[in-house]
């Protein structure tokens, strides 16, 4: 995955998909508990980006916080 995002902004190419929604989950319980870290740059950056997309925002601000 790493690879991938390296070549890539998205995992389907440079547009976001319903593929990065489905490979966030994965990601972001790596993060919670699998220390999912800034050894992996192009995964912390998917998520970053994720993370900062207004419609996630808004879901947390609808949904509450993120949590597994």
């Amino acid at each position: 995955m790493e690879v991938a995002l390296g070549a890539h902004a998205w995992f389907a190419g440079n547009e976001f998909t319903a593929a990065d929604v489905q490979m966030s989950f994965p990601l972001e319980a790596a993060v919670s508990r699998a220390s999912l870290n800034a050894s992996r740059p192009h995964l912390t950056a998917f998520l970053d980006r994720i993370h900062a997309r207004s419609a996630y925002q808004r879901a947390l601000e609808r949904g509450g916080p993120y949590s597994f």
